[in-house]
């Protein structure tokens, strides 16, 4: 992806969404989030012309190309965290669909999200809102054995 950083503008959106950065404990995941930001939704897309969540999810983590998992699959390799326990950078599941776990995204802090949505592409989001709190199933955190 050829998308620069402006470090104004990497400031200035991360204020205006309430993220404070000086509590980020991992700014390279901040600014992968700001150079995918706004990429457009496709279903098993990977590139900066469209996206889906598992593999935004991926990109964020790893900045890998070739791996795929659906969010059922990344839940199954994640260890359970409990709600309050979030940390930034722990993944958070949501039942879309009515039948068990179709969406991912990863968590930052203050009870923001980001994901790749099908409606507004990569963005972020808050938990407390009623659409995403009434569909979260579940957090992981992936841990290294």
């Amino acid at each position: 992806m050829q998308k620069k950083i402006d470090a104004d503008a990497f400031s200035n959106f991360f204020q205006k969404i309430n993220i404070n950065i000086s509590k980020a404990s991992d700014l390279g995941m901040y600014a992968n989030i700001f150079k995918w930001l706004y990429t457009p939704y496709r279903y098993g897309g990977k590139t900066e012309r469209g996206i889906d969540c598992s593999n935004y999810v991926f990109k964020l983590m790893d900045d890998c190309s070739d791996t795929y998992a659906t969010s059922k699959q990344l839940a199954d390799i994640t260890d359970y965290v409990d709600r309050e326990e979030l940390k930034e950078g722990d993944l958070i599941f949501f039942n879309m669909k009515g039948y068990g776990i179709s969406h991912v995204g990863v968590y930052l802090q203050d009870g923001k999200f980001t994901h790749s949505s099908s409606s507004k592409g990569d963005t972020i989001s808050s938990l407390d809102e009623p659409y995403w709190n009434t569909r979260y199933c579940r957090a992981g955190r992936i841990t290294s054995k």
